[in-house]
This record gives C-alpha cells, structure tokens and sequence, in this order.
C-alpha cells in the first residue's frame, strides 16, 4: 500500500494572550527573535555514542537562515556495533528566521536497519513552523512516503505521534512536541523516531531519528530582519522516465550576500551533484538559484528554477540544468513529491 503523497498539517498549539498583557522592553528595542534547527539524520547506541548528520545549527537569534545538505548519509553497520545500519540519499536541512521561523529537513531512498527490524521509505521530510500573526502559534507536519517496516506497508495517517509496534520496540511516525510560554511558541516535528530495547532487560539498544524540524519564536513589537529564502526538498519524474531527488535553498542574509546549497541525483545515470558555491539567487514566487558544484566526473555548473504554487505542494515546479564535467536537464517538471516553499516574498 503505497502512503498518500501531501504535506499533512496539524495545528498543534492555540493562540496565546495579547501581547498588551504581558511587560515587554520598550518597542524602540524590543524585536521577535529566532530560534531552532533542523537535522537530516540523529542515531544514539549506548555501547558507540551519539551520531549526527546534516544538521543546521541553530538560527540566529536576530534571524536569517541556516543550512546543511549531503549527498549521502549512510552510516554503516559496523560504526554502531551492528545495532543500526542506514543508507539515505539527498539530505537537506535548512533554518530560516525571517517573518517567522521555519525548520525543515528531507531525505531520499532510505533502508535503515535497527536492532534486526527493516524500514524504508522513498522519501521523507518533517516542518516546522512558529510565527507570530497573533501571539506566538505553531503548526508543523510531514511526508513519509511508500513506508514499509519488517516487510508491512504502513498506512501513514498524518495525526501526530503514530505509533507502530516492533518486536523490540517502536516506531514514531510525525513525532510531535510544542510548547507554548507566554510570547514564546517552540514545536518539534520528527518525521521517523524509532527506539528499540532488549527485550529481558529494557535496556535501550538504538535510538533513531530522521528528518527533525524545530521551530523557535520569541514575539515582540519591532520589525523584521532583511532578506529572502526559498528552499525545497522533493523528487520529479526525469525525462526518461526515472526518479531524480534533489534539496535546495537560496536567500539573501540579512546583512547581505548570497547563501545557499543544491543536491541532485539522477537515479537512471547516476549523477551526482553537490554545491560547492551558490553565485546568484533572485526571489520571488519563481525563484532562480545558479553556482558551482561537484560531480563524479568532475567540477559541474548549475541552474535551478523553483516555482511555488502554493499549498500542499503538488504542483510546484523545478527545472534542473547541469553542465561542465557532466550535464543534464529536467523540467520544468511538477514535482512527484516534497515541496518548494518561498520564506519571503510570500505566495498566494
């Protein structure tokens, strides 16, 4: 059973007092501050230690954004004593404050091994989002897609916190946490959290989590940073006819310069690209992303043109082009899956 492709959304906190309610700094310096990362991939074995990929760090407090991104994160059984194995491709985390917060985290092609129970899925992303329309609020949500688990296709429900049973343990589909404090609003979106236990002793073997989102926000008077963000994580149908996945994002940073990454496969020839620079971003609704990057074959150019038609995301476009050491070109294709989100400009 193949699980619905959309970006589930669940309101998860409640808007709080007015802000006249409470005492804040006079407006002349008080302004919304930021928070919160996103991470690809968080494995935990007792017997090994803690192992983390693709992690953003943490958005600055006055805003702006953040990233990481990898073409591949596996981790292989042997650097876990055996207890966890995992491949994924196309990972991508980014962070971004700007009118709000918003962390978000995906990955491709995942088989992962914990404890002897196999789990895969085609692709995965968790968001995050904490804004301040009217007091502190957040919302969040993900997509698992195709999530098979010891050989069962699992229905995905989209309600947080969906628990499947292991023989050893558990697996945590959209993990939820929010919090809400005064004019402060924090929510934490895990697309997949699996934990197993010895079965005699319950003692914790392995703890994986993969695609985390955290979002962070501080409501205040006083106006927002400078800049503009797109990103998106996802994957098309190729020209012919196989799967590519792909994550980027482009912005310009409150104090100014461009920032950005774009990871690729081409899953029918194998291509491969990595950002090494990202030269030129222009926002908008359309938004275009160009730099340089690496390949198998060599130091690659690339063009990236995303169109964000809005909620849930099904039919937002991409178009891909590669030259140099390799090439290629896609689209401009509506996306199979995933999402392109425009942070600022905001879009119908």
């Amino acid at each position: 059973m193949r699980s619905k492709w959309s970006w589930r959304t669940m309101l998860v906190a409640v808007l709080v007092g007015l802000l006249g309610s409470v005492i804040l700094p006079s407006p002349a310096h008080a302004v919304t501050t930021f928070g919160g990362e996103a991470t690809g991939v968080w494995v935990f074995v007792p017997a090994t230690g803690l192992i983390i990929k693709v992690t953003t760090g943490q958005i600055p407090a006055s805003g702006g954004e953040v990233e990481a991104s990898l073409l591949s994160g596996d981790i292989p059984s042997g650097a876990t004593g055996g207890n966890v194995a995992l491949s994924t491709g196309t990972l991508h985390s980014v962070g971004v404050g700007l009118d709000d917060t918003d962390a978000i985290a995906s990955q491709a092609n995942v088989n992962l091994t914990v404890s002897g129970n196999g789990i895969t899925s085609d692709f995965l992303t968790a968001w995050s989002n904490a804004s301040c329309a009217a007091g502190p609020m957040v919302l969040g949500g993900m997509t698992v897609e195709n999530l098979v688990i010891n050989g069962q296709p699992i229905f995905v429900t989209g309600a947080p916190n969906q628990t499947v049973s292991l023989p050893n343990g558990t697996a945590v589909i959209n993990e939820q946490t929010s919090s809400i404090v005064g004019t402060t609003g924090e929510l934490s979106v895990t697309a997949l959290h699996v934990t197993t236990r010895d079965t005699l002793t319950g003692q914790l073997l392995a703890e994986v989590k993969l695609g985390i989102g955290d979002a962070q926000i501080d409501c205040a008077p006083g106006s927002p940073p400078a800049g503009a963000a797109t990103s998106g994580g996802g994957w098309i149908t190729l020209s012919s006819g196989g799967k590519g996945t792909f994550g980027m994002i482009g912005g310009t940073q409150p104090a100014g310069g461009t920032m950005g990454h774009f990871v690729y496969i081409n899953h029918d020839t194998g291509l491969a690209v990595q950002s090494t620079s990202v030269g030129t971003f222009n926002a908008g609704c359309t938004s275009f992303l160009s730099g340089s990057g690496t390949s198998g074959s060599g130091p690659v150019d690339f063009t990236v043109q995303v169109t964000d038609n809005g909620e849930p995301g099904s039919a937002d476009t991409i178009s891909i082009t590669i030259s140099g050491a390799a090439s290629d070109s896609q689209g401009p294709s509506t996306l199979g899956g995933g999402n392109i989100k425009v942070h600022r400009p905001h879009c119908p």
